[in-house]
């Protein structure tokens, strides 16, 4: 299904006719958990300008959402001016991580990293009380799960403790159930197991969920978290449908070629290039 951005402003409009408002995740650390929320939850791994384009969609129809920005984007000044506009109009920016690829799983630097990009936020006016880790869908871990694992470790669980991470230790923080939603691989899906699906495969057990409209109505029968990935959505329909198809293509491709002795290692290298598709 293509991502068109007036399809989220048609969606953004059927949460408010519904009386369904979006929170955000540092009000339910503070509150005590809601009978029902829904949090707005997006992954800016390249093009703020069309994170912005969904914030001020947000914006017009009295939502506020989280915006989880990798840390590379913060070297453009004219990145860092897209991120406060997207704060001024009520929504929070916060740090989208992948420390532990990086550092090839070394926790210890991974942790200074991390501290290192966190406090970059922190300059810029944004804080960090919440953040989310990139899922990498090609790196060859070794010794480690995924960018998680940052948080699971004892030592810098502890060193980080102020800090939730959506993926790992947000939902016994505020001790409440919901359902998690993700437009990963161009489709949405209801996430099985959101904070262990990295260690204990069940993609098999996610459900697929046909449209924004299934999405509406999954948000109006329980607590919700809804992720997308901005750079994916697209003001053209033709654009999104191009982009769509090589996708897919790309993503078949990749499976195939991962089952090349050595290739993963390889593709591993450049995981980089899959923030821009």
């Amino acid at each position: 299904m293509p991502f068109i951005f007036s399809q989220w402003e048609k969606f953004c409009i059927g949460l408010k006719n519904a009386g369904i408002n979006s929170v955000q995740p540092s009000f339910l650390l503070k509150e005590k958990p809601l009978t029902r929320f829904l949090v707005l939850k997006h992954d800016v791994e390249t093009d703020p300008a069309k994170a912005l384009r969904m914030a001020n969609i947000e914006n017009r129809h009295g939502h506020k959402g989280v915006y989880y920005v990798q840390a590379y984007l913060l070297c453009s000044e004219k990145n860092i001016d897209i991120l406060k506009n997207i704060q001024s109009l009520g929504h929070e920016v916060s740090y989208h991580h992948d420390v532990m690829d990086q550092c090839r799983g070394d926790i210890v630097r991974a942790a200074d990293e991390f501290e290192k990009n966190a406090e970059k936020f922190r300059k810029c006016g944004f804080t960090v009380t919440t953040v989310c880790q990139h899922g990498n869908p090609v790196v060859e871990r070794k010794g480690y799960s995924s960018n998680r694992d940052l948080f699971r470790d004892a030592g810098t669980a502890e060193r980080f403790r102020v800090i939730s991470e959506i993926m790992v230790n947000f939902r016994s923080r505020i001790g409440a159930g919901y359902k998690y939603i993700s437009d990963a691989g161009y489709g949405w899906k209801i996430i099985y197991d959101p904070e262990n699906n990295d260690v204990i495969p069940s993609s098999e057990k996610d459900i697929p969920l046909p449209s924004l409209d299934n999405v509406l109505k999954a948000a109006g029968e329980s607590s919700v978290i809804i992720s997308t990935h901005p750079h994916r959505w697209h003001e053209s329909t033709l654009k999104a449908c191009v982009k769509d198809s090589a996708f897919r293509i790309i993503r078949t491709s990749a499976k195939v070629s991962l089952k090349i002795p050595g290739m993963k290692r390889l593709m591993g290298r450049f995981y980089y290039l899959a923030k821009k598709i």
